[in-house]
C-alpha cells in the first residue's frame, strides 16, 4: 500500500540554489508513471537546450515563486510559466526544449516532473499544455485549500484533464494542522506525495499512517481495488503536492532524456537527435 517516506537526494542548483530529487528506482514502491521529480530552489533554470523523448516534462511553479520562466521548444510552441502554472511538454517521438529566467528577479521555486509515456505514445507528434494559475479549479474543505492542476476529484476538473497524453492528477495546496483531505485512487494507480514544508499523516484503511516530516515523500498504490487515502495535517499549516496516474508496466530503456522500451528504439532516438531530426533552438 505504502513505501517507507523517503527523503530527497540534494544536489547543488546554480550559485546558491538547490535541487531536491526523488527518482523512480531510490523507491521500494513502483513510482510510475513517475520516472523523475526535482524540487528546485535557485534564481533560475540555466536555458542550456535539452532534447527529451518518451516523457513528458511537466514544470510547476509554486504560487509563492517570484518572477516567470521562458519555455521554448522546437516545434516552435512558447509559453512564460508564471507563479501558479502548470506547463506540461509531450515529447513524443522527441523535441529539443529549453527554459530560462524570464527577468533578473526570478526566485524560482518549483517542481520539475519526468513522467513516462506508455509505449503508444512514445512514437506520437510532441505536444505543449499550458494551465495559467487563474484557470485552475480550487478544492476548499474545512481546513484545506487544493489547486486541481491536472485529473478530477469529484464534479471538479481540471481544464488539462481531455488534452493531457494520459490521465493524471496533479494537487498542490495547504492544509491545516488537524485537518484531512481524501483522495480516491483508482485500482491500477500510483500516488506521489510530497511535505514541501510542514508536516503530514498519511493513511488508509488497513495499512499503517505514514508520517511524512517536511521534504520526504511517500508512494501509495492501489492495486487490484479502489483505495481512499486520507491526508492529515500535523502542527502548523503544510503544504501538499500529490501527483497521481496509471502505472505502465513495461520495459524502461533510460538513456539520458530518451526514455524507451527497447535498446534499439534508444538508439534510433539518438540518431534522430544527431541527425537533427528532432529540431533545433
Amino acid at each position: 500500500m505504502f513505501s517507507r517516506p523517503l527523503r530527497p537526494r540534494v544536489h547543488p542548483a546554480g550559485a546558491d540554489g538547490r535541487l531536491r530529487q526523488f527518482r523512480h528506482d531510490a523507491f521500494d514502491r513502483d513510482m510510475s508513471p513517475l520516472l523523475v521529480v526535482d524540487h528546485v530552489q535557485s534564481a533560475g533554470p540555466d536555458g542550456q537546450p535539452a532534447p527529451h523523448a518518451g516523457l513528458s516534462v511537466a514544470t510547476l511553479l509554486f504560487e509563492h515563486a517570484q518572477g516567470a520562466i521562458e519555455t521554448e521548444d522546437s516545434t516552435g510552441a512558447r509559453q512564460t510559466i508564471r507563479p501558479g502554472d502548470l506547463h506540461w511538454t509531450f515529447a513524443g517521438r522527441g523535441l529539443v526544449r529549453r527554459a530560462s529566467a524570464g527577468d533578473d528577479t526570478l526566485s524560482l521555486d518549483a517542481l520539475q516532473l519526468l513522467v513516462n509515456s506508455p509505449a503508444a505514445l512514445k512514437q506520437q507528434a510532441p505536444a505543449s499544455f499550458h494551465l495559467a494559475a487563474a484557470d485552475v479549479p480550487q478544492l476548499v474543505l474545512p481546513g484545506t485549500r487544493m489547486r486541481l492542476l491536472a485529473g478530477r476529484f469529484g464534479e471538479q476538473v481540471s481544464p488539462l484533464e481531455l488534452v493531457l497524453p494520459q490521465p493524471m492528477l496533479v494537487l498542490d495546496g495547504r492544509i491545516d494542522g488537524g485537518a484531512s483531505f481524501p483522495l480516491e485512487l483508482p485500482a491500477g494507480w500510483n500516488a506521489w506525495c510530497y511535505a514541501v514544508s510542514g508536516e503530514l499523516a498519511v493513511a488508509a484503511d488497513g495499512a499503517a499512517t505514514r508520517a511524512l516530516p517536511a521534504t520526504t515523500a511517500v508512494i501509495a498504490t492501489a492495486t487490484s481495488d479502489d483505495v481512499c487515502l486520507r491526508i492529515r495535517g500535523v502542527g502548523t499549516r503544510s503544504h501538499l503536492v500529490v501527483v497521481a496516474g496509471m502505472a505502465i508496466h513495461e520495459p524502461v530503456v533510460q538513456h539520458g532524456p530518451f526514455v524507451m522500451n527497447t535498446r534499439q528504439d534508444v538508439m534510433r532516438v539518438v540518431r534522430d537527435y544527431e541527425a537533427g531530426r528532432l529540431g533545433s533552438l
